[in-house]
């Protein structure tokens, strides 16, 4: 009896250390730590850099994305910048947080600003630009207080960043009529808020007036307004929504709404678009089979088959049709039963032969031609 309590005692402490030793796991590290000595703030300031995955592997030059408030923000555009890659939605850039802690950010972003400034354009840019491959394109995100550091830089010295993000700006209220639009060249605008921000919405609704009002050769912008968000949330969306439209071209060309895409400008939207694409990234300037196929695929959707037929005559039916049973044969099934769903039974039988070409016994396809071609018979 002694010797199995022994046992069983000492069973239990080797699965308590084993369970022990495997909790302990190992470090997840995301980026780096860096202190940049600063003359402008008279401190070591802490940043936080993040770099893409085969940085290291390759000699290619990024964007620089920049992060007021890293100790919130910094994790979220990693993550942010993760996911654009598996989907392919935007180029792979470099991540820079910087760490604003309680109080001070308040007067980094307020009375100090200026000195903040100096930090960050003789100090900070120069450094990420010396120790990394930056490519000069260079993006700013702030919120609250950092939105309004983010703002009123972009009045001072607008072309500093080619793109400022902005959530919940406060304070700009006084400031928005200093702005002077006809100066600003080639950079983007987004800033966001939520409806029930009672101050900071005046704010953005002023700044959003005022940029309709004198809209500017040189500044694009766009105002999101959140409703299902707070004031200590919008940042997270703005970030999503402001890095996405301005990667737009990255991603190749795709749409799910028909009545969208012909607002748009339909065929020549889609095309512009491979242009632009073309032009900033060095993709192919013709549109994707997949963006092709997207924009016949919406016109099934709304079963609009008129629209259908006008679309797949624009993209020259055959070669298309040819491309499609290469690589996405799936649909040209689907178009097989939207030319059966209205009656044009030839059609959808010479979409099966295509198909039987490749899939010679396939079963169901060819029962889906026999039931085409007895509705053919019945029609005529």
């Amino acid at each position: 009896m002694k010797m199995k309590v022994i046992t069983a005692t000492i069973a239990i402490v080797l699965m308590f250390f084993g369970v022990q030793a495997q909790s302990e796991g190992t470090p997840n590290v995301v980026g780096t730590n860096h202190l940049v000595s600063s003359k402008r703030l008279n401190e070591e300031r802490e940043v936080q850099i993040y770099l893409p995955p085969d940085y290291q592997d390759s000699d290619k030059t990024y964007p620089v994305v920049y992060v007021l408030d890293g100790q919130r923000f910094f994790l979220h555009v990693v993550s942010l910048s993760q996911s654009f890659q598996q989907f392919q939605l935007a180029p792979e850039f470099i991540i820079v947080g910087i760490k604003n802690s309680y109080p001070d950010r308040f007067k980094n972003f307020g009375e100090g600003k200026e000195n903040f400034k100096g930090f960050l354009q003789d100090e900070l840019m120069p450094y990420v630009n010396k120790q990394f491959r930056t490519n000069g394109e260079n993006l700013l995100f702030g919120w609250e207080y950092g939105g309004s550091f983010a703002f009123h830089l972009m009045k001072d010295q607008p072309n500093l960043f080619n793109a400022y993000l902005i959530a919940s700006p406060f304070p700009i209220f006084d400031a928005i009529d200093d702005l002077d639009t006809a100066s600003i060249k080639e950079v983007q605008l987004y800033f966001a808020v939520s409806p029930d921000e009672y101050d900071v919405r005046h704010s953005t609704e002023k700044l959003n007036e005022k940029l309709k009002s004198n809209p500017g050769n040189g500044l694009e912008w766009t105002y999101f307004e959140f409703e299902l968000e707070e004031h200590r949330s919008t940042g997270y969306p703005t970030l999503y929504h402001g890095l996405r439209d301005y990667f737009k071209y990255y991603q190749e060309f795709e749409t799910n709404n028909l009545q969208k895409f012909m607002a748009a400008g339909g065929m020549d939207f889609a095309r512009d678009h491979a242009k632009q694409r073309a032009e900033k990234y060095g993709f192919s300037p013709e549109l994707s089979l997949w963006s092709r196929f997207t924009i016949i695929r919406s016109a099934m959707r709304a079963d609009e088959f008129e629209q259908f037929e006008t679309l797949l005559n624009a993209m020259d039916k055959k070669s298309f049709l040819k491309e499609l049973v290469a690589n996405r044969d799936y649909a040209v099934s689907q178009m097989a039963a939207f030319y059966e769903k209205h009656n044009r039974f030839q059609e959808a039988v010479e979409l099966y032969d295509i198909l039987l070409k490749k899939y010679p016994d396939s079963e169901r396809l060819l029962n889906r031609k026999s039931d085409a071609n007895k509705a053919l018979n019945q029609n005529k």
